[in-house]
């Protein structure tokens, strides 16, 4: 947890079985093993401040190197400092598990054995994707001719970028946190490699409500939304490509979304506070 915004995560490390799959990938490997990054949503006042902290502020923070930023890149404050915080707490436990993943495995077939998948519902999506480009700028750092490289630090010796992978991103009932400079620079640079996906629907009210919101300070989604059921736990697309989703503009002033409880049903499963339970 970071002291200062109270935004939190979870580390899991889940091993790969002959027919294990992640939400974009229908493959994996038996001898392989996912690092899941889950960031908390909103649970304390403090949450739900950050949320409300939703002017646009130059997007400096998301980078080591603010000088590949585009001047004109901005993002939800809240966001951006939620993320920076959160992400201090991570990096030093990612460094431990990296560390020894790499002692066990032969460069060649790390990436093909090693998933990092970071995931978060409603704000714990906001921080998840951006603390996946705090990621990309430690453990992939690229270098003024685009090309990507490890970023050497105290206890991981630089090596081959087969032992950093790309990371993959699914959020649910996240909220749209940039302009569409910003978003277009994290798809194709910041983020290249990775598969974005964010999983929503129309009964979601706080999706609902806050369109005209986020149209109007002109944020835009970084990756592929895409609807799904929030009582049906399977997708209905596995191994999903980003290029064959098409997108889909939600009815939401066709819909009803006005229960809060929606925004925490996803897939079957209520994944907000606990304090909605009956």
């Amino acid at each position: 947890v970071d002291p200062a915004s109270e935004s939190g995560a979870t580390i899991f490390l889940e091993k790969a079985t002959p027919s294990s799959s992640t939400v974009l990938s229908s493959t994996s490997s038996a001898r392989g093993q996912t690092i899941i990054v889950a960031c908390r949503g909103s649970a304390n006042p403090k949450n739900f401040g950050t949320n409300l902290k939703f002017k646009l502020v130059p997007a400096t923070k998301l980078s080591q190197n603010p000088n590949h930023m585009p001047p004109d890149a901005t993002i939800h404050e809240g966001f951006q400092d939620a993320s920076l915080g959160l992400w201090k707490v991570l990096c030093p436990q990612l460094i431990n598990i990296l560390d020894d993943k790499n002692q066990v495995t032969s460069a060649e077939s790390k990436e093909e054995n090693l998933e990092v998948v970071f995931t978060g519902h409603s704000l714990g999506a906001a921080t998840a994707l951006l603390c996946s480009v705090h990621y990309n700028s430690y453990f992939r750092r690229k270098d003024s001719d685009g090309a990507t490289t490890i970023t050497k630090h105290d206890t991981i010796a630089k090596a081959t970028i087969f032992s950093y992978p790309a990371p993959t991103i699914v959020t649910f009932g996240g909220p749209k946190l940039c302009n569409t400079i910003l978003a277009r620079y994290l798809r194709t640079y910041a983020l290249e490699g990775s598969q974005i996906l964010h999983l929503v629907h129309d009964k979601d009210p706080i999706l609902a409500n806050n369109q005209k919101l986020w149209d109007s300070l002109g944020f835009e989604n970084v990756g592929v939304e895409m609807e799904c059921d929030p009582n049906q736990v399977a997708l209905p697309h596995c191994g999903v490509d980003e290029t064959e989703i098409k997108k889909k503009k939600r009815p939401f002033l066709g819909s009803v979304a006005w229960n809060i409880v929606d925004h925490c049903n996803y897939m079957g499963v209520f994944i907000g506070p606990r304090i909605f339970m009956s």
